[in-house]
């Protein structure tokens, strides 16, 4: 409806599409430069060559006054290392890579400050302008963007397990300095709980109140914002073809799809969570059998081990509320339990679940799971340093899972 400009909006709310529709083209412009830097070598900025900053004025005042630094940078890693190797590239590459990279980061901090600039020349004509003049007011756009399209991203759980999966069982290789990963692990991970520290203080001196916010975070938070990365996705998924479903059956045929008529979706819901809670569960299992059972060489095991220890974390993430689904309900008091032999708790199904609820659902359990993640999300640079192999995986999970995310 936000789209086709049918959407029941009034006021304020129906001005601002327009201004959503700009945050959008600039999202999408961002990921195309994002994949232009990695998929085109330059080392001028878009800027010049769209023709809005002058050629020479940005090799003399970007360009040439960074080649010193970046080589005074290249020196010191270089005496680290301990001078070249037979597999090192030349100077001239690691100098356009740092090159580009810095060109991108200093055309979007350029972007920004006109952005910044023409939100405030907006402030004096404020009365008859519909354009924001103030920067938390492109705030609550970038707000409301990701309310609408966070279903776009239900996908990142697949992928983020399947490619785990696939590094636990398969061998790969990755070329990388274990220094260079593991300082961008522990950057990243001062940046997830920095933004923790932060929203905790601000709540703590109540300033929350003042942003018509709560955001109240602890350990609890963390640990349910790992569970909910995992848990949600294929209630999303099922969620977008269901709805795409409908909407065709509506636009095709005319259909009526002002209800729901597929069930209980809460009892729809649970089940999706249950199954694949499990499946996660028990796939962090097998990939560790097939570990053992494939009798890899030492370089296999080395590689796919790192797979196998991230996806369990992954599973001990998951673990709490599968158990919980499984046995919720399930009413087998203790004075049952004292009558029953051993063989009919063996074969009881009831028996089963009590077992499992008080083996994993008391306090003491729980507040193991509770610090687990934490504690991995700091271990995982040590494990990089200690072995390679766990950067690609340990790395990018750090980053789309990790605290803060």
């Amino acid at each position: 409806q936000w789209v086709t400009n049918h959407a029941d909006a009034h006021g304020q709310a129906k001005k601002n599409q327009p201004l959503l529709w700009m945050v959008i083209v600039g999202f999408i412009a961002y990921v195309f430069s994002l994949c232009r830097m990695v998929t085109v070598e330059y080392t001028s900025s878009i800027l010049v060559q769209l023709g809005i900053l002058n050629s020479d004025f940005f090799d003399s005042m970007i360009r040439i006054p960074l080649h010193a630094p970046i080589h005074w940078i290249y020196s010191v890693l270089m005496d680290v290392r301990g001078g070249h190797s037979p597999n090192s590239y030349s100077y001239k590459v690691y100098e356009d890579m740092t090159l580009q990279f810095v060109v991108f980061m200093m055309t979007c901090v350029f972007v920004f400050f006109l952005l910044w600039v023409l939100t405030n020349v907006c402030k004096v004509f404020k009365s008859c302008c519909m354009f924001p003049w103030e920067m938390k007011w492109w705030g609550r756009l970038v707000i409301s963007f990701d309310n609408l399209t966070y279903w776009v991203w239900f996908w990142t759980s697949f992928f983020w397990i399947g490619f785990n999966i696939y590094l636990a069982v398969s061998p790969a290789q990755f070329h990388f300095n274990n220094v260079g990963m593991m300082t961008f692990m522990v950057v990243a991970t001062f940046l997830n709980y920095a933004l923790i520290v932060t929203n905790s203080m601000r709540f703590s001196i109540m300033e929350s109140v003042d942003a018509n916010e709560i955001a109240f975070l602890s350990m609890d938070n963390i640990w349910r914002a790992n569970q909910l990365f995992f848990m949600v996705g294929p209630i999303q998924g099922f969620s977008v073809f269901t709805g795409t479903r409908n909407f065709l059956y509506y636009l095709m045929y005319g259909q009526d799809i002002g209800g729901w008529a597929g069930g209980d979706l809460t009892q729809v819901s649970i089940m999706i969570v249950k199954y694949w809670t499990s499946m996660i569960i028990v796939t962090s299992c097998l990939c560790w059998i097939y570990l053992f059972a494939s009798h890899p060489t030492a370089d296999e095991y080395q590689s796919r081990r790192p797979g196998c220890i991230i996806f369990s974390f992954i599973a001990m993430d998951v673990l709490h509320p599968c158990v919980y689904l499984w046995t919720l309900g399930n009413n087998l008091s203790n004075e049952e339990v004292s009558k029953m032999h051993f063989s009919a708790k063996i074969c009881s199904t009831r028996w089963w679940k009590k077992f499992w609820s008080d083996m994993l659902l008391n306090e003491c359990t729980t507040n193991i799971f509770r610090y687990v993640a934490p504690v991995y999300n700091f271990m995982l640079p040590i494990l990089v340093f200690y072995n390679s192999y766990f950067g690609v995986s340990a790395g990018f999970t750090l980053v789309a899972v990790g605290a803060g995310h």
